[in-house]
């Protein structure tokens, strides 16, 4: 695979549609094969079907190091046996691999069809199978031969990379005037029809792109919503099992005064990982972006780093990854809003390590922003390799900073940022402190 020349979507689906039926009826029988990796995959020369050769057999032979493609669980130990999920990961890492001639961190983890001309059918099934949490990935060979099937039918569809930037019009042959001019219709009526499509196409491009950010911000609003209602109610069911007081024994007793008129509750604070202190970036009407988030492979989404998932377990970890785009520093930003600027004396980054081919983090900067975009406080940090599925950065501001924004940056222009979970800690501010209402 290594040494073949660059085919077509449909050729590569189907040379790895083969092997995954192949390597099906090993799963079936409970033997995986536990040494995929592209060095192994071989064509016969007379374009008969692929071949996985040397055949690694597993449980009778302990897997072989199969590098990047050895799947994130297996890394970093999270899964001690050998899986079926982990033979689809490197069989779809080599199907992304073959139709894009790059690996997820050297696309900037885009979708294959931002990069080459395929469906939407071909993206679903590539991303689902490199998913780095098992819970979403293919756990059975013949889903991903079913999806598989679904993108061979339909390898290619509209979309960015599908669209053909407009041609120059072909030369129009000379003209016989002696015979009249009548035949000129002949040439400019053509025209002026694929003019007038590839005008209209581009119209409804324009409007698919923006209905897609439309739908991606308004899914973005609304699991905002569902935090902040989760965090009322535990909020109110702490409250209703706390322990009774002289007080609130005292205010459980009937009182002939009317009631007050309820007031509108405020956003409850979330509970937060570090005692005595609020994670900002958990709270109600915060906004997460970052440089790029169009048609980004579905493991990966700005959300991601902000829903409070800290696990070490890489089976339960989520990301949010950059993709790079030349000329420009990759980037990730937590708004916290103009009138909600919030006092920050924490910030603990998490970030994925050992999972070369999913994105690491060699060098970040951190930084920390005013209502003008002027800079409170930044600074660089280095991950080191680590054992652990994540690596945990923290710093302690030396004096708390009142942020509308914290950023984090990739340091070098050329390396995406991937993202476990960005908190930002700080004590509840004064004003947001609920007043209570007066007596009436």
């Amino acid at each position: 695979m290594e040494t073949l020349p660059q085919i077509s979507p449909q050729a590569a689906l189907n040379l790895v549609r083969n092997m995954a039926e192949g390597l099906l009826t090993l799963h079936r029988k409970n033997i995986f094969h536990g040494g995929i990796t592209p060095k192994l995959i071989c064509l016969r020369e007379d374009g008969g079907d692929a071949l996985l050769l040397p055949i690694n057999i597993y449980p009778a032979q302990p897997p072989v190091d199969m590098g990047d493609f050895a799947s994130p669980e297996w890394v970093t130990g999270a899964e001690t046996t050998f899986t079926p999920g982990m033979d689809i990961y490197a069989l779809g890492l080599a199907l992304y691999i073959l139709l894009t001639r790059k690996t997820p961190m050297e696309a900037g983890f885009a979708m294959p069809s931002s990069l080459i001309k395929c469906s939407d059918a071909v993206d679903s099934a590539v991303s689902r199978a490199i998913n780095p949490d098992t819970r979403e990935r293919y756990r059975d060979l013949g889903d991903f031969i079913t999806d598989l099937d679904k993108a061979i039918a339909n390898p290619s569809g509209r979309n960015a990379a599908s669209i053909p930037p407009p041609s120059s019009s072909p030369a129009i042959p000379a003209l016989n005037m002696q015979k009249g001019q009548s035949n000129i219709y002949y040439y400019l009526i053509p025209a002026l029809i694929v003019g007038i499509v590839l005008t209209y196409t581009c119209i409804l491009y324009k409007k698919d792109v923006v209905r897609m950010r439309n739908d991606y911000n308004e899914q973005v609003q609304k699991e905002n919503n569902a935090k902040a209602e989760a965090a009322r109610q535990a909020n109110r069911d702490a409250r209703r099992h706390a322990p009774a007081t002289a007080q609130n024994a005292a205010a459980a007793i009937p009182s002939p005064v009317p009631a007050a008129r309820p007031a509108q509750a405020p956003a409850v604070p979330k509970v937060s990982a570090e005692p005595g202190k609020i994670n900002w970036s958990l709270q109600p009407g915060v906004k997460v972006r970052q440089s790029s988030n169009r048609n980004m492979l579905g493991a990966y989404g700005p959300e991601k780093a902000v829903d409070g998932n800290t696990s070490s377990r890489i089976s339960d970890v989520s990301i949010s990854a950059t993709g790079v785009v030349e000329g420009k520093t990759a980037w990730f930003g937590i708004d916290f809003g103009r009138e909600t600027n919030r006092t920050i004396e924490k910030v603990v980054i998490y970030t994925p390590a050992n999972l070369t081919l999913l994105g690491t983090m060699e060098k970040f900067k951190v930084i920390l922003y005013g209502n003008d975009k002027n800079v409170l406080a930044e600074k660089t940090f280095s991950t080191t390799p680590s054992e652990k599925s994540t690596n945990v950065t923290s710093w302690k501001l030396d004096a708390p900073v009142k942020a509308r924004a914290l950023r984090v940056e990739s340091a070098n222009p050329s390396q995406p940022l991937a993202l476990t979970e960005v908190e930002a800690y700080g004590p509840e501010d004064a004003e947001d402190t609920p007043v209570p209402a007066p007596a009436e």
